[in-house]
């Protein structure tokens, strides 16, 4: 019940919220030059059971009397098809909807909460800013790929097929050879040696042979 001892029942709000969308909002009740904005949602909300709305602001002394809480409440007025007399006025059939901005209103509990909508500019920027974030994420995960790639041929590189925590130390395979070679006697002193010195310098040649095929084949 209103102020002025108006009753209105859930039904004829729910049904009146869709009126009300489009409906112009002025300061104080009807009045062109009082235009300030106009409604642009509205809904019943049943577990509240309260009317909602949101609502443009185009003058921006308005607005900035909003955002500084000089102007807190709302009034809404409205036509009606028929009115039941009871100990309160029920009005059936609301329309022709408008909202007012207003310092009393007649239902104490009517508010008026600020919801800034994103200027274009600042719309932009936060697109620009997502589209830069989107390219960071794809360089990073090409960067990962190259990465993964680079340690898979690590560890077919390295023996046992794994990285391991205290690799085996390696050396080049021409500075095996040359080692090898290093300490193999010339052919002549070979043959002065018996048959088992001979076969072992034959199998070190072998090796130095098989490594200098590795060597080539890398």
């Amino acid at each position: 019940m209103s102020r002025n001892f108006n009753v209105y029942i859930p039904e004829e709000l729910q049904a009146f919220a869709t009126q009300l969308v489009g409906a112009p909002m002025y300061i104080e009740h009807v009045a062109v030059p009082n235009a300030s904005g106009k409604v642009t949602k509205s809904w019943w909300d049943p577990t509240s059971r309260c009317l909602m709305y949101e609502a443009e602001v185009y003058d921006a002394e308005t607005a900035d009397k909003i955002r500084k809480g000089l102007i807190q409440h709302v009034s809404i007025g409205a036509d009606y098809d028929a009115i039941d007399v009871v100990d309160g006025k029920v009005p059936h059939g609301l329309h022709n909807a408008e909202l007012s901005l207003v310092a009393v209103p007649s239902i104490p509990e009517t508010n008026v909460q600020v919801m800034e909508k994103l200027s274009d500019a600042k719309v932009e920027t936060l697109q620009k800013q997502l589209t830069e974030s989107e390219n960071k994420l794809t360089q990073t995960t090409t960067q990962l790929t190259e990465a993964q790639k680079t340690i898979e041929d690590l560890r077919k590189q390295l023996p046992g097929g794994g990285l391991l925590k205290d690799p085996p130390k390696m050396i080049p395979v021409s500075e095996a050879v040359r080692l090898v070679e290093s300490v193999l006697p010339s052919l002549v002193v070979q043959r002065s040696w018996r048959l088992g010195p001979q076969r072992l310098c034959q199998e070190l040649r072998s090796v130095v042979l098989q490594l200098k095929q590795l060597a080539g084949a890398a």
